[in-house]
């Protein structure tokens, strides 16, 4: 329920305008005071309690995923095999142990179902690789707390609607699996299956924290691995600003800005709904095919031709 509280209308005007340190290309945020960064393993807590009929249809993706598990690893051994001697050869043992691979997994409403499903699988075999190899990985995930922008929203509304406040909603970041912990696939990640988990997707502000959480003096060689299935989008940001481009644009940066600090990027495309090709890029047309795309762009990615 909305309060009209002074304390909460307070806030709203104090939050207000708060900006992220991309704010000088035009980027601004309006608040950051509802966003959150959470462990997997926590989700089973934040989020309500599933329906009857949602936890018949969360239960069947998972059994799901548990089958295909063991019979993409042997549809992706070749590939994997062959991507862990092309890094023992090509990159040498200090080197590797200087490298970390982000992989940070879109979780729009749009990666519903078999995208998601085929992202996770693809996941559990460049893990798994890189691990044979001697690489260390991080499995992160981006999406928002709620739909029409939440909190966010409400406080813009309170604090008088002022014009293009920039991104409007509050952001939920997920942190599967971290690098300075033993790389293994972790249990919750089967979580990224459940619907309610999937909402809308800021890429360009999840781009930066994956970057953001790899340290440059322990990573010599920092990786982030973008898996997504379409442009960034947030109806509640794109229905306050007049700027449509304002999420692409910002995310195209921020991927500029990145490689010019020699941080390597990498996108994953899932699906044909793409209106930018990447300089770094592989393009799954169909889901299943997510897996071989993901081992070629870790290898091109860690591997300079």
């Amino acid at each position: 329920m909305l309060t009209t509280s002074p304390i909460f209308v307070g806030l709203c005007r104090r939050f207000a305008g708060r900006s992220t340190p991309n704010g000088e290309n035009g980027y601004s945020v309006f608040t950051t005071a509802f966003d959150e960064a959470v462990n997997g393993s926590d989700l089973t807590r934040i989020l309500p309690k599933l329906t009857r009929s949602e936890a018949k249809k969360f239960a069947a993706a998972v059994r799901r995923y548990d089958l295909e598990f063991s019979e993409e690893r042997i549809a992706f051994g070749a590939a994997a095999a062959k991507l862990v001697r092309d890094l023992q050869s090509g990159l040498s043992q200090e080197e590797r142990s200087q490298a970390v691979v982000s992989f940070l997994i879109d979780h729009s409403g749009s990666m519903r179902g078999l995208r998601m499903l085929s992202a996770l699988l693809a996941v559990d075999a460049a893990v798994d690789a890189l691990t044979n190899a001697g690489v260390a990985t991080e499995i992160l995930g981006f999406t928002t707390t709620t739909w029409r922008g939440g909190r966010a929203r409400r406080a813009w509304k309170w604090a008088g609607k002022p014009r293009n406040p920039g991104r409007l909603c509050d952001l939920r970041h997920i942190v599967y699996g971290a690098a300075d912990r033993p790389n293994r696939i972790p249990e919750h990640l089967r979580l990224a299956l459940r619907p309610d988990v999937l909402r809308e997707n800021i890429d360009g502000e999840a781009l930066s924290w994956a970057v953001s959480r790899l340290d440059p003096k322990r990573w010599a060689r920092r990786v982030i691995c973008v898996i997504s299935d379409g442009v960034p989008v947030d109806d509640s940001t794109l229905l306050a600003n007049e700027d449509q481009e304002i999420l692409t644009r910002h995310l195209e940066r921020t991927e500029q800005a990145l490689r010019t600090e020699g941080v390597t990027v990498g996108f994953l495309m899932i699906g044909e709904d793409y209106f930018r090709k990447p300089d770094l890029h592989e393009q799954a047309a169909e889901p299943e095919a997510a897996g071989l795309s993901l081992l070629t762009l870790v290898r091109r990615a860690l591997i300079r031709a």
